[in-house]
Formats: C-alpha cells, structure tokens, sequence
C-alpha cells in the first residue's frame, strides 16, 4: 500500500509540475517568484538597452480593419503600414508591406483574432443602453463572426497554418462584464434597460513548441476567410489579427 501511494504522490506531482508550467507558458498565471527579483548592480548589464548585437523584446504584431455589416469574403492583414491608406499606430504596427524591415525578425508563438462589434459606435447597441425595447444584436454578431470563416497564415509562398472557425483564435485580453439591473420602467412605456456582451473563449491559439520565425524581409501574409459566403452582422464591428511573441532586433 506504501508503495502505491508513493507512485500515486509523484505521478500527481509530475502532473501539478507540467500543468503550472502550461499555464505560465499560455501566459494564464505569472511565472513564480525568483529568489534574485532584484537584480544586483552586475546583473543589470543583461537587461541593457545600449549594448552590442541584438535584443529581444516581448512585442506583438498587429493589424486592425473593418468588417463590414454586410459581410465580406475575405479580408487580408498586415499589407498596408502604419501611415499608408489612413492606418495609424492605433490599426497596426507594420513599417513595412506584408514584411520585416532589415535587422528585425519576429517569432510567432501564438495568434488571436480580435473582434469588437458596434464599431464605431451604435448607442442603441453598446453593451448596456436604454431604450426602446430591442435584441442584443452584438452577442448575435460575436456569435456569427465565431462560428465562421477560417484563417490562413502564409510565410514565403507556402501556407503554415490553416484552421477554423474563427473561434478558435480567442483574444487573451477582453472586455469583461458583470452587471446587476434595477429597473422601475414601466410595460405600457415599451422601454428596458440591457446589458449584455459577449465574446468567444479558450485557451489561447498556442503554436508551441513549433514556434514560427519571420526573417527579415520575409513577405508573409495573413487572410482571413469565408467561403461559405459573406456572413452579415447588425452594425459595422472592427476585426484584427494579433501574432503574440518575440521582436529580435539590432541594440541601440
């Protein structure tokens, strides 16, 4: 019995090790507490910003655009830089088209698929409103756009990934909502009051461990698509890609 219960503890803590070091890895718990979380004078040298050679930095690569109320059947990402066709740093972070400028490359650990409906903004249809009496057309419209259409990443000339439904890229950060009503309208005013939001979850799209790196000048791109026909949606809503992971690039 001694015996059965000593396999028991180290199978079970074998299992706490390896589950603690997903989480960490799908970035669902900080990593433990370091014994040396303050650095000494001689270790900083590590975490300089003016030194030789190259430097990695957490960074993502982004790009956002609009998705139409009426549907689409494909958008394409990361082909236009900030500063060109009306993007700003707020749509992306591309300096160049569908590439990598000289002495930077990138690798892609996971990726997300950001969607924020009602964008701009529809009052009648923001998370909590008041009003007319009326569906809740954004929890519909995330749904749509989950349940639907698929996404191709292609470095060089040959796809790397191809995956679908949309819902199976969930954003990492998201809006968050709880609420409590107290509503004194009456039936015969034909007003309410509404909150409700919604947005596809998951564990985070991991491509570990066959991380993908992007050279420089790499061209690559990124589309998403629905073949099955355009999928409408209440109000313009806005759609990006996210690629999460690591910015190598030359020191200042």
């Amino acid at each position: 019995m001694r015996v059965v219960k000593t396999i028991a503890r180290a199978v079970g803590e074998a299992f706490h090790d390896r589950l603690l070091q997903h989480m960490q890895r799908s970035g669902l718990m900080l990593p433990a507490a370091t014994n040396d979380a303050v650095p000494t004078r001689a270790q900083l040298s590590k975490y300089s910003v003016n030194r030789p050679g190259w430097e990695a930095v957490r960074q993502s690569l982004y790009d956002y655009q609009v998705y139409a109320a009426a549907g689409q059947t494909q958008l394409g990402f990361f082909t236009t830089p900030s500063g060109s066709g009306g993007k700003t740093l707020t749509d992306t972070n591309m300096t160049l088209s569908a590439q990598l400028p000289k002495n930077q490359e990138f690798l892609i650990q996971s990726i997300e698929v950001f969607f924020s409906p009602t964008t701009p903004t529809v009052a009648a249809q923001m998370p909590a409103a008041f009003g007319a009496q009326a569906i809740a057309q954004i929890v519909n419209d995330s749904y749509i756009v989950g349940r639907s259409g698929n996404l191709t990443l292609v470095i060089g000339s040959k796809p790397y990934l191809q995956e679908a439904p949309l819902g199976r890229f969930p954003q990492k950060a998201h809006f968050h909502l709880d609420a409590a009503l107290s509503d004194v309208t009456t039936a015969g005013a034909a007003l309410q009051s509404r909150i409700a939001f919604a947005y596809w979850t998951g564990r985070p799209y991991l491509l570990s461990p066959a991380e993908l790196l992007l050279p420089e000048n790499q061209n690559f791109s990124v589309t998403l698509n629905w073949p099955e026909g355009v999928q409408a949606i209440t109000n313009p809503a806005r759609i990006g890609v996210i690629l999460d992971g690591i910015l190598y690039r030359r020191s200042q």
